[in-house]
Formats: structure tokens, C-alpha cells, sequence
């Protein structure tokens, strides 16, 4: 077939018409798939966290890094905590604090790391390693005045991140000179609260990470999340609960995992545009690289016009250039998504411990690949449209 033929004409041009689209396709998958991942990823997350409310301040995202004492909190959060609790319908109601402190074992820099206070043996926390935390007395239901037990637990990214395992000893603190004065004994390692972070974690007692990041001054914290003895009731409690706390916000699962989405828009946005953009560059490509084809070839299609063969003909031929082009780059975009994805869930594994976030459906290939037919039936429309612009006794007379 001609239009096969003319492909192999100049094999540069086509190869780099193909990786084009391929890197559209590539670009659309992935975030197609991501999206999709993310969407999974958060809603087993906050399954497998088996609570069902959340009640905070102004909106809070757990993953961001830059989450400050500044920010707006729930303040008389044992009181509050121990009012939820108090209804039936509730089993458990536990505060969250969280804030970027500094650790680092002694003699070392100190780090960075993502701080987390929390009722160490609750629900929440589940020991891969060690031991847990003993109870915390400092709070005794008013004042910050009992003893400091001084002990921590931290995830595998901090384990490996400060150097340390069960039983060394740390500082930490909110400030670098504060974390110089404060040690903490490694009890044990913990990674169920490792997704809430894109960061090396450390848990303390949700009271002692109160006072070493000044939170305790007004009891506060940055949510309380509910457990429900029937999840049937999440709407009911949440509404009732919202009338109760009107300055507060009380979010279902779903309604959290919303917020959180909306909270990151600017970035969901951008990735959006850079893919937008892909594949607007790689349907110029090949459509700018068919008009150039054409009118190296004016000559040879004026003849073709002149012994006999129809428009429709011609443009068929020439059309179906960008169509095979676009094709054999979708579906090389396709297959090469999956080792792409692979890697991506790789690094995305090691630096977080999400695992699988990026899955591969039919849907999404369908998609990558309609994407493609798209991109060669408006690459053809185009080479229709210059065809008909071309007058065949004006190209027989330059011959």
C-alpha cells in the first residue's frame, strides 16, 4: 500500500512522529492511572483506618510537609474528645497532632521529620517491631505537670533516614536547639500510620508532643478522628456533630479524602496541563510533519491528479500516513506504560510505602489508545484539507 510505502521515505521523520504520540499516550496513561491509583490508595487507606469521622480546624492535609502550629486547631481537644465519646453511637474518639519537628541521634545533623502525636496505644498504631510506648500520665485531666516517659516510636523511612533501631536513643524537638535538649528512647517500629506522611515519621504521646511543640497551651490539636460502633450512622453523627461544634469541620471518609483532593487541585491541575500539552505537541507533530510531506510531493500528486486518480484516492494514501503513525505510537505508548508504571510504583513504594499506587486497567488503555485514533484522524482531516488547496496544471506546469 502506498501509504506504508511512504512511511519508510524518510524513516527519521516517521520514528520521530511515532515517539511523539507515544509520549502523549505515555503522559495520558500514567495520569489517568495515577488518578485513578490515588483515588483507591486514599479510600483503602481510611478503610483500613477503620474510622469513619473526622472533625479539624480550617482544612488540614496529613501529606503535606508544611503543616504549622499557626494553622488553626481544635483547642480543648481532651474535653471535646471525651464529649464524642461519650455518645453511644461512638467507640472511639482519638486527637491528632501533627507538626514537622527535627531528630537526629547525637553527634548526628538533625533531620526533618514528619511529627505525629497520638494516643500511642490506640487503635491507630500497630507494632511491626520492639514495643509500644508505655502510657502517658502527663496529662491528668488539666494541667501538663506529670512525668515525661520520654519514648517514641518511629516508622522504617525513620529508621533508616536517622540511623537507628529498637532501643537507641534520639533528639528531637520543634526547633534544632530544642531537639538538642530533648532525648527520646526508640521503643519500637511502627509503619501503620506511614501513608498519612510523604515523610519519615516519628510518633510521640499524643500529651508529651503537645508540650514540646507548645500545643499545650490551649489543649490543642489538629483533628479528632471517630469510630463508629455501626458505620450506618456516619451521616446522622456527623450532622449532629456539626451542630454541636459549628466552628469545627466534621468530614465522612469520603468527604475528607474530597477536601484533600481540593486542597491539592493547583498540582492535580498542572499534571493535567502537562499532559494536555503532550498531547497537543504530539498532534502538531505529525500534522505539521503530513503538510510538509505534501508540499515536497505537490509535483507528484499534481501528476497523480492528471493521469487519472481521483482526490479521494490521493488523500486516502496520504491520510493514512498520520493514521498508521498515530496508531503504532498509541499502542507503543500503551505497552510501554506498563514498565513505566512499574518503575514509577517502585520508587513510589520506597519513598512513601504505598504500595501499588499506579494500576493499569483496560479502561485507561482504551482510553490512551482512543486518544491515538484521535490524534491520526485530525492529523488526516488535515491532510485532506491541503490536498484540496492544491491545483494539479499549476504543479504540471513547474515540472
Amino acid at each position: 500500500m502506498l501509504a506504508i510505502k511512504n512511511l519508510f521515505r524518510n524513516k527519521l521523520r516517521t520514528l520521530l512522529n511515532i515517539i511523539g504520540v507515544m509520549l502523549a499516550i505515555i503522559s495520558l496513561v500514567i495520569l489517568a492511572s495515577l488518578g485513578s491509583g490515588l483515588l483507591d490508595t486514599g479510600e483503602q487507606v481510611l478503610k483500613d483506618s477503620s474510622m469513619h469521622l473526622w472533625m479539624k480546624g480550617r482544612p488540614v492535609d496529613l501529606k503535606t510537609q508544611y503543616i504549622q502550629s499557626s494553622q488553626a486547631r481544635i483547642s480543648d481537644v481532651h474535653q471535646i474528645s471525651t464529649q464524642i465519646l461519650a455518645d453511644p453511637r461512638v467507640n472511639v474518639s482519638t486527637p491528632l497532632l501533627t507538626e514537622i519537628v527535627y531528630a537526629h541521634k547525637e553527634g548526628e545533623d538533625p533531620k526533618a521529620v514528619f511529627g505525629l502525636g497520638v494516643d500511642t496505644g490506640g487503635p491507630l498504631v500497630t507494632i511491626s517491631s520492639g514495643a509500644p510506648i508505655s502510657t502517658s500520665t502527663l496529662y491528668n485531666g488539666s494541667t501538663y505537670d506529670g512525668p515525661f516517659i520520654s519514648e517514641v516510636l518511629v516508622d522504617s523511612r525513620a529508621a533508616h533516614l536517622l540511623g537507628v533501631e529498637v532501643g537507641d536513643t534520639i533528639f528531637a524537638g520543634k526547633t534544632i536547639s530544642d531537639a538538642r535538649n530533648r532525648q527520646f528512647k526508640v521503643v519500637g517500629i511502627s509503619d501503620s500510620l506511614s501513608t498519612f506522611s510523604l515523610n519519615a515519621m516519628v510518633i510521640f504521646p499524643f500529651p508529651e508532643f503537645q508540650l514540646i511543640t507548645g500545643n499545650h497551651y490551649h489543649d490543642s490539636a489538629s483533628m479528632i478522628i471517630v469510630r463508629l460502633n455501626d458505620v450506618n450512622t456516619a451521616e446522622q453523627v456527623k450532622n449532629d456533630l456539626r451542630e454541636q461544634y459549628p466552628e469545627y469541620q466534621v468530614s465522612t471518609n469520603r468527604e475528607f479524602l474530597n477536601n484533600i483532593i481540593k486542597q491539592n487541585g493547583f498540582f492535580i491541575v498542572s499534571a493535567f496541563s502537562i499532559v494536555i500539552l503532550a498531547i497537543v505537541m504530539g498532534t502538531s507533530l505529525i500534522i505539521l510533519t503530513m503538510l510538509l510531506s505534501l508540499n515536497e510531493r505537490k509535483k507528484e500528486i499534481g501528476i497523480l491528479q492528471v493521469v487519472g486518480f481521483s482526490r479521494l484516492s490521493i488523500a486516502r494514501n496520504f491520510g493514512f500516513e498520520g493514521l498508521f503513525i498515530s496508531i503504532i505510537g498509541g499502542i507503543s505508548g500503551i505497552l510501554l506504560s506498563v514498565p513505566v508504571a512499574e518503575i514509577i510504583n517502585q520508587v513510589v513504594k520506597r519513598i512513601t510505602g504505598l504500595d501499588e499506587l499506579l494500576v493499569l486497567d483496560t479502561k485507561i488503555m482504551l482510553l490512551g489508545f482512543s486518544m491515538a485514533v484521535i490524534i491520526g484522524l485530525l492529523s488526516t482531516l488535515a491532510t485532506i484539507w491541503r490536498l484540496s488547496t492544491i491545483k494539479p496544471m499549476e504543479q504540471i506546469r513547474s515540472v
